[in-house]
Formats: C-alpha cells, structure tokens, sequence
C-alpha cells in the first residue's frame, strides 16, 4: 500500500435548470436557418439557400429522404455566388445518391449509424457514459453526416477529412479539443466499416495539435485564503443568492464544504469520482500508529478489468473522516459528502460546483494567473501539485498509481509547469509551514 505524507499538511477542523435550458435555446437561435431562398425553376423546392446568425454564409439544405434536412455552408457571402455553389451541390447530391444506389447502401452515414449501435451497446455495459453518447450523435447529425454522409465510405480518406476540419474552422471557432473530437467521431465510423470487411484499414487521418495548458490548481497561499473564506462563510452564511436559504433558494452547509475541500485535497479524488463515494468504500489503516484512508472509488475514471480502484488518503483525511464527516452520518450507504442531495450525477455536482464557486470569489480566486476559472477540479490539481512540490517531482510512479493517472499526465500537465518553482516552494514549505497554517 502506497504511503503519502503531503507538504507536512495538519488539519485541525475548527468543529441549474432554468439557466441550462436558456443557454440551449440561444444556441439553436443562433444555428436554426433564416432568409430561406428557393433556386428557382430547374430545382426542387425543398432545395433553399438560407443563412443562420451563426455565420456571415450562406448555406445551401435540402430534405433527403431518411437523413432529414441535410445543409452545407456554401462559403459564400453573395447570393449570387451562393446559388452557383448550391446548384453544383444539389448535382453531387444526386450523383451521391445514385452512387450510394449501386454500390448497395456502403456510403458512410450506414457506418456511422452502425458505429452509434456498437457505442449503444458499450453504454448499456457502462463502457461509455450516456453524456458522451450523446454528444456524438449531435456531432454527426450536424455536422459530419451532411457533408460527408452520402460519400461512399471507402471515400472518406486524409484528404477529405483535412478538408472537413478547415471547414469547421472556417465557420465555427473550435478548440482543438473539440476538432480532435471530431476526427476521433470519424475513425469510429471508419473502425466499424473495417470490421465488416468493406475497407481494408483505417486510413492515416489528420492530426490535431494543442497547446498543454497548465492545470488550474492554488498555490499554498491561494489554499489557505480558500480555506479563509470558506470559514468567514461557514460563519457568516450569505444573505442572497447561492446557499442563502432566502426567498426561493436553498440553504447550503459552508462547514461541510470546508471538510469537502480539505478532504479532496488529501485524498487526489476527481470531482466525478466524490459523488457516489459513501462510507462502506472506505476503510482506516493504521501504519505505525498513523492513520491513513484506503478508498474504493466506484466510479473511478480509469477502471481495472475488475472491481475498483484503491488508493490511500494522507493522514490529514483520515483525522477529517473520523472526527468530523463521519460523525454527520455513518450509514455505510451513505453518500460521505451532501448525502441529502439526489440526482448525484447531476443535481449534486451543480449544487457544489456553484457553492465552491462562490467560496472562489470570496477569496478572490476566480481564475488563476491564466485566466482559467477555478472549478472543484483545482482542488484535485493542487493536491497533485503539491506533492509534486514536497518531493521535488520523486517517485511520481508511486503518485501517478494512487492518484489513479498516469506519469506521463504528471509529466505533462503539472512536472513540467512546476519545475521552475520547485525551488522556491520547497524552502517556503520547509520554513513557513504554509499548509499547516492554513488549515489551523
């Protein structure tokens, strides 16, 4: 069992509904077609040329049976150009479809349908969460199915693909995350049209590049003005607003999300993995007289082929554990943080993530010197970082096994960005004690 003593910490407690659904209804404002035009005689009048708030183009749709309205940007800023570039369009469609007629139905939407079944059933078997289902069936019905979805699937190669991504580009201000996204979505579908023999292999597609930003986390100082704030508001429960309890609102418990920090900062836990953490996955060891936690995460994000994951907590959470969460309800099923709270993999993580956020701008600690905003997940990146601090970035293997990640993600997101402090942290921890003053 992996033993930590991080940064000599001493803890010494002192005993989105209606938003989400606005931001979704300015979304699809943004993107639903205006100005719709017809091309005249010659064309079908389900052919339109039409424009969206979302884009300075205009774009050229058309209703084909089974895929519903399928549209394209005819990069284009003058109708008259735009009609050229529709009609052009609306011959390839008909090409398409013919094409897609002899060949016997191998154009790439069959694949893509057939790829989004194979993730259904990776679902039902927990290999995927539903969020995420979700989010590429979006991807494909509107974006990569009408351009390319008529394509006969041993087409879609580097080429056009490379092509795909700079048209989004050229749209739609994307991070390279969300392109990556849609290159892997791509792969998928290419993957299952390889599995049923209609190509010989996945062919090499582009690469999309990222920069390695730093992780958000808090200094020693930041934590202990965190802490700070987080008793003045234990102390002094907000009137209006997040965790009031006014008019409207309901009260929040600043002296249990006090715990909850101090607890995920010993403990390395991701702010998904916290919320179906309850009592019965954890257990007290006590190595030389020193109490330390071994936790079962249920749901840890990188899974073992079996059971779950265990990793040990320093002693600063077990003391937190003992003398003070566990006191508030030790039902082994029960949740150890907010179990009055339901809908755990929604309604609960909202809840806290608004509250923490407050607690932030008490502190004045919205963001860091990047301008990330500091989110539960900093606390997470703070423990990493400092332990990384202590030890001068030794035996990251040993970390990266407890904190359930990899060297190479310590490496790249917090070694690399850390070395040119370490010496200054190290002496300020060794002389100052900072952390332990923090959380007396």
């Amino acid at each position: 069992m992996i033993s930590l003593n991080i940064i000599c910490i001493v803890d010494l407690p002192t005993c989105y509904q209606h938003s989400h659904m606005t931001m979704t209804s300015l979304s699809k404002d943004r993107h639903n077609p205006k100005e719709m035009r017809t091309l005249g005689r010659g064309f079908p009048e389900t052919l339109k040329l039409f424009r969206i708030p979302a884009s300075r183009y205009w774009y050229v749709g058309m209703y084909i049976k089974g895929r519903g309205f399928v549209r394209k940007s005819t990069r284009c800023e003058v109708i008259s150009d735009a009609r050229d570039v529709a009609a052009d369009w609306y011959e390839e469609k008909i090409t398409e479809r013919r094409h897609h007629k002899e060949t016997g139905g191998l154009s790439f939407s069959i694949y893509a349908e057939k790829a989004m079944d194979t993730r259904k059933r990776e679902t039902r078997r927990g290999n995927v969460v539903p969020e995420m289902l979700e989010e590429e069936q979006r991807k494909l019905n509107r974006d990569i199915l009408p351009a390319i979805g008529d394509l006969p699937v041993t087409k879609v190669d580097y080429n056009l693909v490379d092509n795909f991504i700079d048209q989004l580009i050229g749209e739609r201000d994307l991070s390279a995350s969300s392109l990556k996204k849609y290159v892997i979505l791509i792969r998928q579908v290419l993957k299952e049209a390889e599995r049923e023999g209609v190509i010989l292999g996945v062919p090499s597609l582009p690469s999309i590049k990222s920069a390695d930003n730093p992780r958000p986390w808090f200094t020693p100082d930041q934590y202990k003005r965190l802490l700070a704030a987080c008793r003045e508001l234990r102390d002094e429960p907000p009137t209006s607003g997040v965790g009031s309890g006014a008019t409207g609102r309901e009260g929040f418990d600043f002296d249990e999300l006090y715990d909850f920090i101090v607890f995920m900062i010993h403990t390395f836990l991701r702010p998904s993995e916290w919320k179906h953490l309850q009592h019965k996955h954890i257990r007290v060891m006590d190595t030389n007289g020193i109490k330390q936690l071994v936790l079962s995460v249920p749901n840890a994000k990188t899974k073992r082929s079996k059971g779950s994951i265990d990793s040990t907590s320093t002693e600063i959470a077990a003391d937190i554990y003992l003398n003070k969460i566990i006191k508030r309800n030790d039902d082994p099923n029960a949740y150890i943080f907010f179990n009055h709270l339901k809908q755990r993999d929604r309604w609960a993580i909202d809840k806290v993530g608004k509250a923490f956020r407050l607690v932030c701008e008490k502190a004045k600690l919205g963001t860091d010197a990047y301008g990330q905003k500091h989110t539960t997940y900093s606390l997470r990146h703070s423990a990493l970082c400092f332990q990384i601090l202590k030890t001068g970035g030794s035996d990251l293997l040993a970390l990266a096994k407890n904190a359930r990640t990899s060297t190479d993600m310590l490496e790249k997101f917090y070694l690399s960005h850390l070395t040119p402090q370490m010496p200054e942290f190290s002496q300020s921890l060794i002389t100052t004690q900072a952390l332990k003053i923090a959380e007396t």
